[in-house]
């Protein structure tokens, strides 16, 4: 069993933390796969409806080629881009 060197939530006080920082992993809690197209997708969906997602779609294979033989940044730039 690994033990934390930090204190757990609920021993923390928010109090006098109003400028603080919290940054957590989250990845994988939304949608399981690693790909960031789902992730995308979705909010694409959520954001403009059927005729935006329909776009994205068209743009992914273009992302993907970059993605997976250019670099993962481009891939994620064009996906971001459509987005």
């Amino acid at each position: 069993m690994a033990f934390s060197t930090f204190p757990t939530v609920t021993k923390c006080s928010s109090i006098g933390r109003e400028k603080h920082t919290v940054v957590a992993d989250m990845d994988g809690t939304l949608l399981i796969g690693r790909s960031s197209f789902p992730y995308f997708a979705l909010v694409s969906f959520e954001a403009g409806g059927l005729l935006r997602l329909f776009f994205f779609v068209l743009a992914s294979p273009l992302a993907a080629l970059l993605y997976y033989f250019i670099s993962e940044s481009a891939g994620i730039q064009v996906l971001i881009f459509f987005f």
